[in-house]
């Protein structure tokens, strides 16, 4: 099986309200861009995140309509979609998949009402910066949780799609503020990894076997801040290295600094200082013990631009680029698994 994590930038906005796909070149251009790329990489699941939106006041936005009427639109075999609890915003979290290989049923977990180990559309309490003192937080996009359920009568797994809390800054500020927002924000995304993880070890002790993905908004040695807390959103989610038996696996390995930031890259942002543009490790695919990849490169990033040929880029990417650019400003990352 293959599973992708694609972080498909602003897909929201090329849905029409009654979830009919947008007839605008530009709209077309990137739903063209999209398929082309899913159907290139083919992956048998797809966590998604900047989906189309559900809107649960009025009813008519729906991310599973909107996103089954564009696989049916382009002729996609991942033609069945699924969410499970809606954001409080735009862009929602999303399964696609391929109802021939897979089920997929939304299973959270956690209990209703409880302070410690909350569902994932409430709030919850966690000390982010060591002080001792917990604070309250909320996912703004709830986690989807789901229980996948192979065709071939292999062995069920479950999978955390996750769009954490995004470190940028889109506001005028001064560097005062603009430090205390970065420090904010940075807390806020630990303190939804470490809900993430929570889940995880709430599923390890049932044995389960356990994907997370999704836009993760960091990577190990990203930035300054991470020095001071001491380590990365994704090093939280992995695991305790002195509990080794509780470690997911991270299976791309850490990131290397080079001349246009970290390698393998799978998205770009500017410095707002300098203007440059920083590659970086953001989107991930995280498993536990159980799985056994598939080939001699099974994770792979999607990124035209290959730092060398010794990364985990896929040589299909290069043919591939201009699509990969004008589907997303994300690039996908699959995993082969037996």
């Amino acid at each position: 099986m293959r599973l992708m994590s694609y972080n498909i930038e602003r897909f929201d906005e090329h849905f029409n309200t009654d979830n009919s796909l947008k007839e605008t070149q530009a709209s077309q251009k990137k739903f063209g861009s999209v398929a082309k790329v899913i159907s290139k990489t083919d992956p048998d699941l797809i966590g998604i995140t900047e989906g189309p939106n559900t809107t649960a006041t009025s009813g008519q936005r729906n991310t599973v309509k909107a996103l089954e009427n564009f696989a049916v639109e382009y002729g996609l075999r991942q033609n069945k979609a699924m969410i499970g609890y809606s954001s409080r915003g735009r862009q929602e979290i999303a399964l696609l998949y391929d109802p021939e290989v897979v089920t997929a049923k939304h299973d959270p977990g956690g209990k209703i009402g409880q302070s410690s180990n909350p569902r994932f559309n409430e709030d919850f309490y966690m000390d982010s910066n060591g002080d001792g003192i917990q604070e309250r937080y909320k996912h703004y996009r709830p986690p989807l949780e789901v229980k996948i359920t192979r065709t071939d009568n292999g062995k069920s797994f479950w999978i955390i799609v996750a769009h954490a809390k995004s470190k940028g800054i889109f506001s005028a500020m001064d560097r005062v503020h603009f430090d205390r927002t970065t420090e904010l924000n940075r807390r806020k995304l630990f303190a939804e990894c470490m809900s993430i993880r929570g889940r995880v070890e709430e599923w390890m002790k049932k044995k389960r076997s356990i994907v997370v993905m999704g836009n993760i908004n960091d990577g190990p040695g990203f930035d300054y801040y991470e020095s001071r807390f001491g380590r990365s959103g994704v090093e939280l989610i992995v695991g305790d290295l002195f509990d080794q038996d509780t470690l997911l696996r991270y299976p791309v390995g850490r990131a290397k600094f080079g001349h246009y930031g970290w390698e393998p890259s799978s998205a770009r942002f500017t410095d707002r200082f300098t203007g440059d543009h920083i590659d970086a490790l953001i989107d991930h695919i995280i498993v536990s013990k159980q799985f056994k990849f598939s080939g001699n490169q099974a994770y792979q990033v999607w990124n035209p631009y290959p730092a060398s040929d010794e990364d985990f880029i896929a040589a299909e990417a290069k043919a591939s680029k201009r699509d990969l650019k004008q589907a997303s400003d994300h690039f996908p990352i699959t995993l082969d698994i037996q």
